[in-house]
């Protein structure tokens, strides 16, 4: 009987309970009850019952931080009504300095978590402090996987019967860590376009160099658009079918002298409108449709990466789809063109910059080198000197290591995808590395056992661009973790205002969809999964 009267006094106190699950989160989900149930050396500072919205149920928002050495690394934990019996991990993008909503996860049931691995700011003079780009490296990832994995258990008072991680680009950088690092830390983990760290900003700053160096030099986005149109109709057709996409863009050998100034001024067109649109470019002058020396050199050098000791260290980008609001001028040259300054050079300025401008420029103050160095910049980095400098950076940064043997004695089971048209993170890297560790495993079959590679025609960084962009892997991964249903394709959607326009299905790496000939090349159902 007390008990009835307390859970009606307490009903009584919350506006709106109607149910006693309500109530029951109510005192489960405060500071001091959640703090009891803490594993050692994590910190509550926050507990409350956040109510249904929308589809999202009922949770308990717990807010806290682990101790890492010297550092402390702050999260969110979502625990909601209904739980489903799974922890789902959230990455997070850029530098960090974030923690994910947690709302989609929830709303599928799931325990979820996400940190802000190791710093507040996303202001990136923290990468002065070693503990810290550790934390962010790999470590806060680990320890606040632990830490709520614990905390979910001791909630429920049930243990956690599937532990997942999904995240994309800096995501799926920490996703991949987490796979060469802490194999025993998640039973899944999907990993999109992971980023590498210092190779990545490396790239990029090879390219700026150039670019910036001059206005000939320079990438507007018309010049994009140019340059996109120009690989579409070199390269669509290449997979046996003309359908606005480039499927696999290692097909195609597209030439960039073809839209060279100069080579339209020796009349590589002689049509009446030509002649007159290309009036300026009659001595290989810049002109609209066409790219100066320069341009084309930076056009050369965005495909091309960088090397390091004769060695790729930077991959370079594939060929299409450089074009639209999400691809090459949202991440490299910027919808506000730089400023000329007094030696000729350009610089950016104000908020607005390209994305990969954004990320690489404070990355070689703070983070790149061994040991900051104030009068070290991007525009002096030369890989063949300054490599040994870059080095134990990359090793806390960068998740290269090919060997995935002790994530798969482990059990785990590791979905990865990537756009090839992604303007951010090189697809050509991922490729590479997925082969690399296909070598150090043991072979395809032995690969397949345990891991899934997916590119995706036509997308930019995780998600935009013409081709079908939108896809859920975390199914396809619960039901290869939790039933034994290996991967095979993933049907994927071009979605327009709310309107699917096209489908197609993603197929595991090396296979590639292949047009059977009938029906519409709009539909999945037209298509099947085979070598190139």
């Amino acid at each position: 009987m007390r008990n009835a009267a307390l859970m009606a006094l307490l009903l009584s106190l919350i506006p709106g309970a109607h149910a006693q699950g309500l109530v029951a989160q109510s005192i489960a989900c405060s500071v001091a009850v959640v703090q009891a149930k803490a594993p050692k050396g994590t910190t509550i500072i926050g507990a409350v019952v956040v109510p249904t919205e929308g589809k999202r149920p009922q949770y308990c928002r717990v807010d806290g931080h682990v101790a890492s050495p010297g550092n402390e690394v702050n999260f969110r934990l979502g625990l909601p009504d209904g739980w489903n019996g799974k922890f789902l991990f959230q990455g997070v993008g850029g530098l960090g300095g974030t923690i994910a909503n947690l709302d989609s996860s929830l709303v599928r049931g799931y325990a979820a978590a996400s940190t802000d691995t190791g710093h507040v700011s996303t202001d990136p003079n923290w990468g002065s402090n070693r503990a810290k780009e550790i934390d962010y490296g790999y470590r806060g990832t680990h320890v606040t996987a632990v830490a709520g994995k614990a905390l979910t258990s001791a909630f429920y008072a049930k243990p956690v019967q599937y532990a997942y991680f999904n995240g994309c680009s800096n995501g799926g950088r920490q996703a991949m860590m987490e796979v060469q690092r802490y194999p025993d830390d998640f039973d899944g983990i999907i990993g999109g376009h992971p980023a590498t760290g210092t190779p990545m900003q490396a790239g990029r700053a090879i390219v700026y160099q150039h670019m910036l160096a001059s206005p000939d030099n320079y990438l507007s986005s018309e010049k994009i658009e140019v340059l996109s149109q120009a690989t579409l109709a070199a390269c669509d057709g290449k997979d046996g079918l003309v359908d606005g996409l480039i499927t696999d863009p290692r097909t195609c050998s597209f030439k960039v002298e073809t839209l060279a100034c100069s080579t339209f001024a020796q009349g590589a067109s002689t049509s009446a409108s030509a002649t007159a649109d290309r009036s300026a470019d009659k001595q290989g002058a810049d002109g609209p449709d066409c790219l100066t020396a320069g341009q084309a050199t930076t056009v050369k050098k965005i495909y091309a990466g960088a090397t390091a000791d004769g060695k790729p260290f930077a991959y370079g980008f594939p060929v299409g789809h450089e074009g639209g609001a999400t691809g090459w001028t949202q991440w490299i040259s910027g919808a506000v063109a730089p400023a000329k300054q007094e030696d000729g050079s350009l610089a950016y300025g104000g908020t607005r910059l390209p994305s990969g401008y954004g990320l690489m420029e404070p990355n070689f103050r703070f983070l790149a080198l061994d040991n900051d160095d104030p009068a070290f910049s991007w525009k002096v980095l030369n890989l063949d000197r300054d490599l040994p400098r870059l080095k134990t950076m990359t090793e806390i940064l960068s998740p290269l290591d090919p060997d995935l043997r002790p994530f798969r004695k482990s059990g785990g089971k590791l979905i990865m995808y990537h756009g090839w048209s992604d303007p951010g993170i090189s697809a050509v890297g991922t490729v590479a590395y997925y082969d690399q560790m296909v070598k150090t495993v043991g072979g395809q079959k032995d690969a397949d056992s345990f891991t899934r590679l997916y590119m995706v025609p036509g997308m930019h960084h995780c998600s935009g661009g013409p081709g079908p962009n939108s896809f859920d892997m975390l199914p396809v991964l619960e039901a290869w973790v939790e039933k034994g249903v290996a991967p095979g394709s993933v049907i994927a959607s071009r979605v327009v205002d709310g309107k699917t326009e096209r489908t197609r299905p993603l197929c595991p790496h090396p296979q590639v969809a292949r047009y059977t000939g009938k029906g519409s090349v709009d539909e999945a159902a037209s298509f099947r999964c085979g070598v190139r």
